[in-house]
């Protein structure tokens, strides 16, 4: 019975896959957080600072500027302040890298070769002193992302029996949220966050880079996409006995000729064509719904911004960057829970209590920040919000609005839906990244009322809306939301669609 064993190949690609374009995401989401005051300081003059109360106009110098912390004093009182120009100029140099995400979500092929040039460019934005060179790459960086944000979710489960399918696709989340640590550790001024070696932390990203073209030749194509989308059913046997270390993989084979014949009256869909189809509507629902809702729960405004975020809550200057790497490590550990508990909770019930889970915790963040002036003790409850938004975040919208959107489609309709679901993530990616910096300065304390709203909505429409998708083949599921969708399933249909045990 094919399908049954976890092998070295299937491993070997899953990991070269998410590692190469899942680590890459979260390591450049997260790696300008820590590090964010030292490259300002480099390359913005600013408007002016106090000095022990007194009142000076920056120096257009960074290293006159830094100098200036030579007083232990000094340290601790004088602290850039960007021009609403400058502040702009931020906010893009943070925000491009979704804009060229949003961009890659519409593309196709794998362009791994990108981040060759991209690091070597901020690595040289430095010496060059030129801010250009760190937002050209990291558009560049971001197109990578993108791309890898739609392909690498459709290859592993495509490549991945299907009672392990839900474990192996949030491998994808686990590596974004390792890809965020790594960020975080390396950033720290004990290592390369200092400001004599920031570039080499922004240059860093070459290296799975490397490894990953190193080794994805020698991995598999996906049998499906041989079989139902290039018509090649010797290729994608071969594929699939390597992928399943076993000969015996034609109940597989039977399993794909089936969508395949589902399939025959209809070429690869656009994204056009998809948004046209009335019998895939709910499916377009839910996807626009769960990858709107997913950047409008606040993640990455809490891990691009977190530094300031706990600026806000008056945290100590010399924890901000410790605490910005427990949350890190706690992402991590949480996802790694949602992994192992994902094929036996399901979907929807993870789904449902994670985003619940994020909206209590915008409740209790926007009332901590909002009583610092009662009791210091306010600042400790707004770190334990952010702590129980990651805990809702990585236990269910993290992983699984990627798995759902890959889950939900057949064949001929699932890239296009990926795409569509990949290029809404990115763009309301760029709109957070670069309106959050404004939201904040102006809503204060009251900026997470935004996503608190949102994360509402959405944790209603799951509730009432979204189909379970646990242990069911790609047909099957589409099926389910057939009956939604108001067309007819006759009743040879049903009987094929009982649940699996």
């Amino acid at each position: 019975m094919s399908g049954g064993r976890v092998t070295c190949v299937l491993l070997v690609s899953v990991a070269i896959a998410v590692i190469g374009g899942s680590f890459q995401y979260g390591y450049n989401i997260s790696v300008v957080n820590a590090p964010a005051k030292i490259i300002q300081e480099y390359f913005f003059e600013g408007e002016s600072c106090d000095v022990n109360g007194t009142s000076i106009v920056q120096q257009n110098n960074a290293t006159d500027y830094t100098s200036s912390y030579a007083n232990d004093s000094v340290k601790t009182t004088c602290e850039i302040v960007l021009t609403p120009a400058e502040l702009l100029i931020w906010s893009v140099t943070v925000s491009i890298y979704t804009v060229g995400g949003m961009f890659g979500a519409f593309m196709t092929g794998i362009l791994v070769g990108i981040f060759g040039s991209g690091a070597i460019m901020m690595a040289c934005s430095k010496p060059a002193d030129s801010i250009a060179l760190l937002i050209i790459p990291r558009f560049m960086l971001g197109v990578y992302a993108g791309l890898a944000t739609g392909v690498v979710p459709m290859y592993i489960g495509e490549i991945s029996p299907k009672q392990y399918r839900g474990a192996v696709m949030a491998l994808n989340q686990l590596l974004i949220t390792v890809g965020l640590l790594a960020g975080q550790v390396l950033s720290l001024t004990e290592i390369i966050g200092t400001p004599e070696l920031w570039n080499l932390l922004l240059a860093f990203t070459c290296v799975p880079s490397l490894i990953e073209l190193a080794v994805l030749p020698f991995c598999p194509e996906s049998p499906r996409c041989l079989l139902i989308d290039k018509k090649d059913e010797d290729a994608a046997r071969d594929a699939l006995k390597r992928l399943r270390g076993t000969s015996d993989v034609e109940a597989e084979i039977d399993e794909m000729k089936n969508e395949a014949s589902a399939d025959s009256a209809e070429s690869q869909m656009s994204v056009l064509q998809i948004l046209r189809d009335r019998t895939i509507r709910w499916q377009i629902y839910t996807v626009c719904v769960i990858q709107i809702g997913q950047p409008l729960t606040g993640i990455n405004a809490v891990f691009f911004y977190l530094n300031t975020i706990l600026e806000t809550a008056q945290v100590d200057p010399d924890s901000r960057n410790y605490i910005s790497v427990g949350v890190g490590v706690y992402n991590v550990l949480l996802t790694i829970v949602s992994v192992s508990v994902i094929e036996k909770a399901g979907r929807k019930p993870l789904l449902f209590w994670g985003w619940a889970v994020a909206t209590g915790s915008h409740v209790l963040l926007t009332l901590s920040l909002s009583l610092l002036h009662v009791s210091p003790a306010m600042q400790y409850i707004s770190i334990v919000s952010v702590f129980i938004f990651i805990t809702g975040f990585a236990i269910g919208p993290g992983p699984i609005c990627w798995i759902l959107t890959a889950e939900m489609f057949r064949q001929s309709a699932r890239p296009a839906a990926l795409s569509l679901g990949c290029g809404l993530n990115w763009f309301f990616n760029v709109v957070v990244a670069l309106v959050f910096p404004f939201m904040q300065r102006f809503m204060n304390q009251y900026v997470f009322l935004v996503f608190l709203i949102v994360s509402a909505v959405v944790t209603a429409y799951i509730g009432m809306v979204v189909e379970e998708t646990k242990n069911q083949t790609f047909q099957e599921i589409s099926r389910k939301f057939e009956r939604r969708n108001g067309v007819k399933v006759d009743l040879e249909e049903e009987e094929e669609m009982k649940p699996l045990k």
